[in-house]
């Protein structure tokens, strides 16, 4: 099968609707056709199309269900849905800045919320800041600066900070900043930074480029799901990974 042709019997909602039925069990026909909400004519129709591409089987007891290849396939559909609906948003940001493999879960972001708008995003961001307990990962390409107080407070409760900057920002932050606060902080630090990425055990959050280069900080997405949280912390141990510890501004690159 070539790849278009799998597309076009995906093409279908009545289709991708048996298939997400089935995904959940084995069904028979009428169960099918109820479930759906399709005549028996069109619910025959569209099956004999699934059978005859063989994502689903039919045994002798007339239930319906997937093959492993369509098992395959409707685990990937999710990701093309969640895309799909969200085209605006892709078609203004930069997803380049995300490991590939994390590009097939895009889906993992469905139930975030985005957020519009600086202001409202700071009063989110402000509120949600005294929700942490254990620990925030931050990787941008700017510091905030008027967090210092709340970051000095979590501290003195043993909120776990990591935070990665451009090497050239955490030179110019690191003299603002009071020694028992950065001493208690780890950083790492590379030459370019593309995404503002934020992971506590209260929530993540996320913000993307746009096709400027620059992050946009009018939207943001912030999720409190674990898909979501396991999504963006991979994003950050990516980058983590790849950064170099910073220990002040004689620190060596």
């Amino acid at each position: 099968m070539k790849g278009y042709e799998l597309f076009t019997e995906l093409a279908s909602e009545n289709r991708l609707s048996i298939l997400h039925a089935l995904k959940e069990g084995e069904l028979k026909f009428t169960r099918i056709a109820d479930e759906i909400d399709m005549t028996s004519p069109e619910a025959s129709r569209q099956l004999n199309r699934l059978l005859a591409v063989n994502l689903i089987r039919k045994d002798a007891d007339g239930h319906y269900s997937l093959t492993p290849f369509g098992e395959l396939v409707v685990s990937c559909i999710p990701n093309i849905e969640a895309i799909a609906k969200n085209s605006d948003f892709f078609l203004k940001h930069d997803t380049s800045p995300i490991p590939p493999h994390l590009l097939h879960r895009m889906d993992d972001l469905s139930k975030g919320e985005i957020i519009r708008g600086v202001f409202v995003l700071v009063n989110k961001m402000t509120s949600l800041f005294d929700e942490i307990k254990e620990d925030s990962y931050y990787l941008s390409d700017d510091f905030p600066r008027f967090y210092l107080p709340a970051i000095e407070k979590k501290l003195e409760e043993g909120v776990k900070f990591r935070a990665i900057y451009p090497k050239a920002l955490l030179d110019e932050l690191w003299p603002e900043i009071k020694p028992e606060i950065r001493n208690r902080i780890e950083f790492r630090m590379l030459d370019e930074i593309r995404l503002v990425v934020n992971i506590t055990d209260s929530f993540s959050l996320i913000a993307f480029p746009g096709f400027d280069g620059k992050i946009d900080r009018d939207l943001a997405i912030i999720g409190h799901d674990e898909d979501f949280r396991r999504w963006c912390s991979e994003v950050f141990n990516h980058y983590w990974e790849k950064a170099l510890p910073y220990y002040g501004t004689k620190t060596k690159k």
